[in-house]
This record gives C-alpha cells, structure tokens and sequence, in this order.
C-alpha cells in the first residue's frame, strides 16, 4: 500500500484533504499529518511515506525547506507541493528539489486527487519495475544452469526424447529437426587470453540470431554450438556462414585469434553426442596445427590437412621444445574426449620412419612421461599413483614395444592425469565458490555488487559462474545476495533503533522503498511489522 504524509498549517485546508479523499479506496494509507515543516520532520523520518503532500508556506520550516531535507534523506519519496504563489522561483527551486507535482492554489475539484493517482502509479510503476528486474536476474540465472544440464545430457544420450524436449521447452528452445551439427570454438584474447563478458555476450548475440542455432557457454574450455535443420544440405550451407560470421568478428580484433572443429551432420537428437565427439576430435587438433583455423572432423582421416598446415614443422615436432610445449597446453586445457586423437596426431608428426626404429620411439615415450610427471609435480600429485595403475614407464620399455603399444601406454597415462586435473579443477571450482561466497559476504553491503563484478573477481565468465554457483549452493547468486542482505537486516531491527532507511542503505539498497518490497517479500512481512514482533516474542 502507498503511505501518504501531509504538511499543511491552515487547518480547513488540511481537514479537508483529510476527509474529502476516500483514502482506503484509494488503496492508500494516510500516514500522519502536521501543521507545519519542523513538526512534520520527525513524523516522515519515522512513517517514511511515499508521498509528501505539503503547503509551500507553513512557519518554521516551510515546504521548499522540508522538501530537501526529505529528499536527502528519503530520495524516493515523492513529492507534491501545494503554493499559493504563482511564482518561477517558486517553481524553479522546486524543480531543483526534484519535487514530483507544483500545485497552485485554489485547486479545481478533483485536481489533487487527480494529481494523487497520478503519482500513485508512477511508485506502482516503479516497484513493478524493480520486482521484474529482480525476478528476471534470478530467471537468468537459473536458466543458464538449466542450458547446461541440457547440454550435458544431449552430449551424455543420458536421458530420453521426451526429457530432452521437455528441458529445451522450458528454456524456449525448439531443437527438434531432422538434421544436427555440433560446432565447438575457443576464442582467446591477446595478454590476458581472457574474453571479457560482453564480447561473450556478442557471440551469444550472433549465434541466437539465427533460427535453429543455439550458443553454450563452456567456461574454460570455450563454446559450443548446436545447430538444427530439415535438410542436410542447407545446414552444411547455413554452418559454412555461421563460422564465417563468427571468424569475421573475431578477426576483427587483431589480438584475438579463434579455432573451431565441426562435427559431422547427424538425423537423430540420440546422435548430437555423437556430432559432439567428432567435433572434438578436430577440436583437439587445435594443439598441433595452433589458432586460426577451422577443421571439420572428415579431414581428420587424410594427410592433406597436415601437410597443407602453414608453420607445421613435421621434423622439429620430434622430441624438441615444440612437441613439450604442445603437450603442455594441452594437458593444461585439453579434455578427456581430445586425448586419442591428440595422441594419434602426435605419432602422425613423428613420422613412419621414426616410429620403425625402436630406439628413438622408447626415447618419445620416455620424453612425453617425463613432461607429465613435471605436471603432477606442479599440481603437487604424486606419479606413482599413476605408475601404478599404467605401470612403470622402465618395466615397460624393457619389452618389445610397439607402436601401438606405446599409444596405448600414453593415452592411459594422460587419460588419468586428465582424470587427476580435473578432480583439482573441481576442487579449484569449490574454492572458487568458498572465496565467491565470502566476497558477497563481505560486500553485500555495496549496492554496485553484482554477478558480473563477482565472476570477475573470481576470474571466471559470468555465465559459467552462475553455473558453478546454482550447482555448488543449491541457489543463484542474486538469491545468495539477497538471502544474505535479509538475514542482516533482521539482525539490525532485533538488535538496534536503526530507522528502516538507515537498515537499507547498511544492507545495499540504494531506494529504501524497494528494500522494504524485498523484505516483505521474502520474509512474509514489512519491517516495521518484524520489529514489533520480535519485540512482543520477547516481551512474552
């Protein structure tokens, strides 16, 4: 309900607007009167209404006066003054006081209450305002988790047709079609190789503007899109401009630089987690061939793309500086599903001939385990956890060794190293999330806080953020934050005499009115109601 004070000294005009407004009809409270500015002071500080209604001339403190001592200390309080004085100055200071409506006097009949409604609903207007950018930033937030979980489980085939379409009807993506490809992009940014949010956003933008095409944010490990169709042909076509509109963006930006790998075109929702792999696959291969190019996973079984790839140099790949620095980014970037294939390009480079001779092929081997042991030295893991489940790296070149023998050796060996990265990833993640949460406990009194200024204090996007954040917490970041804001302002209005506009600006909130919007709806009740009753709990 709308809370209205009136300041007016002549006693007839102030009966009058008292009686002749039917202010329960009106679905507005009548708050409290006076009959002058400095009796009037102390009442609005304690009822904090919404609207001020006051005479211009009253003794002591006059209307301009009690105006901006009201809107320094209420600035969202709404204000209407009533003059006598047709003069500019008169209106000039007012518009500079920020006074809503300048009323002169005599009023015609059902002018002010004319005035009144309009008022009324512009604070209407407001709350509602602020209640849908409150609700749309939590929708946001849980629905880029609910886009991850039906990523996931169209990668995993983990649930059923109907499952899936009902998940993508809830985000309001429509994914049925006949035909499906997968796409995966990383995009990195010269210096600090971290994107910034909104060019995120843009690339979010591009993909959603095209019908049937839908944009997932990966975190770390890039993006992932999945495009549908009714007819094989026309998805390659519409695939083909797709990259080459994301490439142009991307290029246009000399410091940034891009790779994609294309999964082959599926029929069926069961087999995009099939199109996902195969766009791994040459997805991978963004390790071998470096940025700035696109493969699709078909070109993974010749040789031309190898040996057409500017800067490949097949001979220094062979156990130099350039083969360890290729297998450490990946084993600090690559995934579980990259593991073959990377393996496999990287005998490819080797050469035949260098693989036939059995010593220089134990010396690769031995050259790769000893680059992944330095990595489970960096994460402070043991190797020997890993030895013992691939075996020791000396009992197994003692034998005859082949070459399929040593893929096979190396793959298991950086399958579990992958398998330990992540697990510290996730442990990474979860410390992430501890260092998140005490950083809003320590600022949610800040207004500005926000999910972005958060994601970048945890050096994270922000979508993949309030991913992290929904899964490890069990609510979204704005939920946290409010939840959080909540509990200290019930902790201040059962423990001090604060006012309930001085409890809003030490909890965050900017507009005492919207402060006590969110209380009263997450805590069933304003705050002024809470005081009184967990007084009379204690009092009992």
């Amino acid at each position: 309900m709308i809370k209205l004070f009136l300041a007016e000294d002549e006693i007839v005009m102030r009966d009058g607007i008292k009686k002749q407004i039917d202010w329960k009809k009106e679905d507005i409270e009548f708050v409290g009167e006076a009959s002058d500015g400095e009796l009037a002071w102390p009442m609005i500080l304690e009822t904090k209404p919404d609207i001020l209604l006051t005479d211009i001339k009253m003794p002591f403190i006059d209307g301009l006066e009690l105006s901006e001592l009201v809107k320094k200390e209420l600035p969202e309080t709404y204000i209407i003054i009533l003059s006598g004085y047709d003069e500019f100055s008169y209106a000039q200071k007012a518009v500079s006081l920020g006074v809503t409506e300048y009323l002169l006097k005599p009023l015609p009949p059902g002018k002010l209450l004319e005035c009144i409604r309009k008022v009324k609903k512009k604070i209407e207007e407001n709350r509602s305002t602020a209640e849908q950018d409150w609700r749309e930033e939590i929708r946001k937030e849980q629905s880029e988790y609910q886009k991850q979980m039906l990523f996931r489980a169209l990668v995993l085939g983990d649930k059923q047709l109907p499952d899936l379409l009902k998940m993508a009807e809830e985000l309001h993506m429509n994914i049925t079609a006949r035909y499906y490809q997968m796409l995966l992009l990383t995009v990195r940014e010269g210096g600090t190789g971290r994107l910034t949010f909104s060019f995120r956003e843009e690339l979010a933008g591009l993909v959603d503007q095209v019908e049937g095409w839908y944009f997932f944010d990966r975190g770390e490990d890039g993006f992932a899109l999945l495009g549908g169709g009714n007819d094989a042909r026309e998805l390659q076509a519409l695939s083909s401009r797709m990259i080459e509109r994301l490439t142009d963006r991307i290029r246009a930006d000399e410091c940034r630089s891009y790779f994609i790998g294309e999964g082959e075109i599926v029929n069926r929702i069961s087999d995009i987690g099939r199109s996902f792999y195969e766009a791994n696959r040459a997805f991978s291969y963004r390790f071998i061939y470096g940025m700035n190019k696109v493969v699709h996973s078909s070109e993974l079984s010749s040789d031309h793309l190898r040996q057409e790839t500017p800067g490949l140099d097949v001979e220094g790949a062979v156990t130099n500086e350039n083969s360890r620095e290729v297998l450490d980014e990946f084993m600090h970037t690559g995934t579980y599903e990259e593991i073959e294939p990377f393996i496999e390009e990287i005998f490819n480079s080797i050469g035949e001939n260098n693989l036939r001779s059995r010593i220089f092929l134990n010396y690769q081997v031995m050259d790769m385990y000893f680059s992944m042991v330095r990595f489970l030295k960096e994460m402070d893991h043991p190797a020997d956890e890993i030895d013992q489940i691939c075996g020791d790296i000396n009992t197994f070149l003692k034998g005859q060794v082949t070459v399929a023998q040593a893929r096979q050796y190396l793959c298991s060996y950086l399958k579990e190293l992958i398998r330990i990265r992540d697990s510290h990833t996730e442990k990474r993640y979860s410390r992430m999330i501890r260092e998140a949460v005490r950083y809003i406990d320590e600022n949610y009194d800040n207004e500005d806080i926000s999910r972005n200024v958060v994601a970048e204090a945890a050096n994270i996007s922000p979508n993949h953020f309030s991913s992290i954040f929904s899964q490890e917490m069990g609510m979204t970041f704005i939920e946290y934050l409010i939840q959080k804001r909540m509990e200290r302002a019930k902790q201040l209005l059962r423990t001090t005499t604060l006012r309930s506009s001085e409890i809003a600006y030490q909890v965050g909130y900017r507009d005492p009115h919207y402060f006590s919007f969110m209380f009263k709806k997450t805590q069933g009740m304003p705050p002024k109601e809470y005081r009184a009753k967990r007084a009379r709990q204690i009092e009992e």
